[in-house]
Order: C-alpha cells, then sequence, then structure tokens
C-alpha cells in the first residue's frame, strides 16, 4: 500500500481500480483491510463503476502511530483524510464510514461538504449528534480499559469482549490502540447536523448493542435516509448482503 505525509505524519492508503471515488473510514480497534476488505466491499464497490480508496488510520496498521491521545482525535483523523483526497486530486466524493469512521465521516460532512457527493453511515447510532447513551466519546474510554486485559475478558459482555480479539487477530499495537481510546472525539450537535445537506443514507443493525440505531440522525440531517437491517449486529452488518447492496444503490441513484 502506498503512503503519503501529512503535517510530518505518514499515512497508509491504498486505492483499487478506477470510477467514481469513494472513500471507506474504518472502525475502531479494527483497520481498512479487516473492516473492508475482508468483508467484501472493495468487489462489491468496484463493480458497480466506483474507485475505492481506503486509509489506515494513524494508529493502524502501516500508518504512523504514538502513545500520546493528542496524536488522534476527530480533528487531526478528519484532516488527514482531506489531505489525502488533496493528494490524489479527487472531487465529487462518495463517502462510507462505518461505527467509529461515522464520527470522522460526520465531522467532514460538517466542515469539508465542497469534497462530497453523497455519504453511507454504517453500523452507527444517535450518539453521533449526542444523543445518549451510546456517546463515543464515553465509551471509546472503554476500550483502553478493555485493552489492558492480558488475556481474553470472558467475564465482560460478548459485543464487548470481541474488541479484545480484533486487537489480537489484527496485531495492533496495545498503546497505540489505549491513546486512540482516549483521544477526543465529541458528537455533532444536532443544530449543526441539521445544516449538512448532502444525501447521507444510516444502515443500523436491529441489534447493535454497541452503538444502538440511528433513526434520529437521518431524521435530523436534511437528505437523510434510514435503514435498518433486521437481525443485523454491529458486527455483522459490514458482511451483510444487504448493506453492500443498499449502499451501491444509494450511490449510484439520483
Amino acid at each position: 500500500m502506498p503512503k503519503f505525509t501529512t503535517n510530518t505524519v505518514s499515512i497508509n492508503y491504498s486505492v483499487y481500480g478506477t470510477g467514481i471515488p469513494v472513500i471507506l473510514l474504518h472502525g475502531a480497534i479494527v483497520d481498512f483491510n479487516y473492516n473492508y476488505i475482508q468483508t467484501g466491499w472493495i468487489k462489491s464497490l468496484s463493480e458497480n463503476g466506483f474507485q475505492v480508496i481506503g486509509i489506515d488510520f494513524r494508529g493502524y496498521g502501516e500508518s504512523d502511530k504514538s502513545n500520546d491521545p493528542n496524536f488522534y482525535g476527530t480533528t487531526n483523523l478528519a484532516d488527514d483524510v482531506i489531505n489525502l483526497i488533496d493528494h490524489l486530486k479527487l472531487e465529487n466524493i462518495g463517502l462510507i464510514g462505518y461505527s467509529m469512521g461515522t464520527v470522522i465521516a460526520l465531522d467532514l460532512l460538517n466542515n469539508h461538504p465542497e469534497y462530497f457527493s453523497k455519504s453511507v453511515l454504517i453500523a452507527t447510532g444517535d450518539g453521533l449528534i449526542g444523543d445518549p447513551p451510546f456517546i463515543f466519546e464515553t465509551l471509546l474510554p472503554s476500550l483502553a480499559d478493555l485493552l489492558s486485559y492480558e488475556t481474553f475478558p470472558s467475564h465482560l459482555p460478548s459485543h464487548i469482549s470481541a474488541y479484545w480479539n480484533f486487537f489480537k487477530q489484527i496485531g495492533l499495537e496495545k498503546e497505540a490502540m489505549i491513546a486512540f481510546s482516549l483521544a477526543k472525539y465529541p458528537p455533532l450537535t444536532a443544530e449543526k447536523a441539521a445544516g449538512i445537506n448532502i444525501p447521507t443514507l444510516i444502515i443500523s443493525g436491529e441489534k447493535d448493542l454497541v452503538l444502538g440505531t440511528g433513526q434520529k440522525v437521518a431524521q435530523t440531517l436534511p437528505n437523510g435516509k434510514y435503514l435498518e437491517i433486521k437481525e443485523a449486529t454491529h458486527f455483522t452488518l459490514a458482511r451483510e448482503r444487504e448493506t453492500h447492496l443498499s449502499t451501491v444503490t444509494f450511490l449510484i441513484g439520483d
């Protein structure tokens, strides 16, 4: 995967195919490969006329890492995405965020709408606009506690302990992930979300115990649309055929 440097930080990215550019933003404690490549997104998008651009957030994959929480946070991650867009000279971009990636995506839609044509926010919830109980900035520090366990925390609920397995399977750096989890990811206010006019599809899982559902976010966005997939969880949404088909249909549609 190629790299580029943004504000002295080296960021790993990848580009697949040609066509309408779509940038994919991964979740926390997973990387682009685990979140999107292994779940079939390259094929789903490229076969339908899209150029897929993947990024490993700072702290992940071959991107630079730090043990300082100030190295991470919404502003820094969003700036990396914009700098990648400028580096590749992209325009009229589709934007897909998954879980933690939806925080960064919503910030981008709010602060840099001129770059994006449509967006799809997957496995997210109303905590994006500060609606409790699933607010990212209050949930993420618990990941730092989770990663402190030396052995699998079987006493924790499965939707929480799953992140310990992801961390081990992917081979992420422990101190970097703890710092990432302790950084600042404030919710966007409902007032600011109401000013985002970019067509946006929110896809939630009916049984998402991690972030709940995002119907209120979709209702707040002037051009928001909501889809809830029956029986889907926070983790199964990435592989659900309906998630893939609905995303492609939305991005292609007028």
